[in-house]
């Protein structure tokens, strides 16, 4: 009974939280998962837990909270019967007085630990969602370095596909994608398929377009002129899927979907006015 009390309270004061951390950080983002033993998940669960439980704890002791619902004697009694029968059959009415107040104890931290927890998750998802604002507001290299630490070990792929370190605005990913038997394929991305490592399973084109290489060579060594734009074909179709491991190559471009405002001085429309006059002229 005493081992099933000690793992039923390493999961709920350890084992707990980081699965909720976790959870909310595959809500924004495809974490890099690593293959961990059994020690090292139970060494990192408990370091990620230590600052929420010492706060928990912390503001359960000052608010009285911890002490109203029991004593420490409360705590001794239950763990000694549960290790002893003889001191159970001996303690038998003062263990399940004990009982119920050790519950009332956890119940007070517990509770404590969570809504601390959840509170860090939320924290955590909005910096994900900010990211790329706030670093750019952040000038000094340490803070930076925070920020980043806060952040869960993001996929490479999963970075590369969002606007995470992007400059302010909406961007649309392009795509030159090089195939390992020679095709040549463009395309906005829409979507993306990782696998549980964070490695690249595939990829989705919008309005997809196949390169006529050997075409384009043949009229280039006719005729020098020859523009590569020409042997550019749409593929019939909105989607286009390749797969990872059919990609040689793989180009992205970042391309603004509301390309930047130029607005002109006097000067500059007077100097632009000139020209045109200039160019009108020229051409009569």
């Amino acid at each position: 009974m005493l081992a099933l009390l000690v793992s039923f309270l390493i999961a709920v004061y350890l084992l707990g939280p980081n699965l909720i951390a976790r959870w909310a950080a595959d809500l924004v983002v495809f974490r890099k998962s690593r293959v961990e033993s059994h020690a090292e998940e139970v060494a990192r669960s408990i370091l990620a837990a230590a600052i929420p439980l010492a706060l928990a704890v912390a503001w359960a002791r000052s608010t009285g909270a911890l002490w109203a619902s029991g004593t420490q004697t409360d705590v001794e009694t239950v763990f000694s019967s549960l290790q002893s029968d003889n001191f159970f059959q001996s303690h038998h009415q003062q263990f399940f007085t004990s009982l119920y107040a050790f519950f009332w104890m956890n119940y007070a931290i517990l509770w404590r630990l969570y809504f601390l927890v959840f509170i860090a998750c939320g924290v955590r998802v909005f910096i994900v969602f900010n990211y790329n604002r706030i670093w750019r507001r952040l000038h000094t290299r340490w803070m930076r370095t925070l920020l980043a630490t806060i952040v869960p070990r993001i996929s490479e792929w999963d970075l590369l596909f969002s606007d995470m370190l992007l400059p302010e605005g909406t961007f649309r990913i392009m795509a030159d994608v090089l195939t390992k038997s020679g095709g040549l394929y463009q395309g906005t991305i829409t979507d993306r398929m990782l696998s549980n490592d964070g490695s690249l399973v595939s990829i989705t084109l919008a309005n997809p377009r196949r390169f006529e290489r050997d075409d384009f060579r043949k009229a280039k060594s006719a005729d020098l002129s020859t523009v590569p734009d020409e042997f550019w074909f749409n593929i019939p179709g909105n989607l286009f899927i390749v797969m990872a491991s059919d990609i040689a190559n793989l180009n992205l471009r970042y391309v603004r979907r509301k390309p930047l405002q130029f607005q002109p001085s006097e000067e500059e429309r007077e100097v632009l006015s000139r020209l045109l006059e200039r160019l009108k002229q020229d051409g009569k």
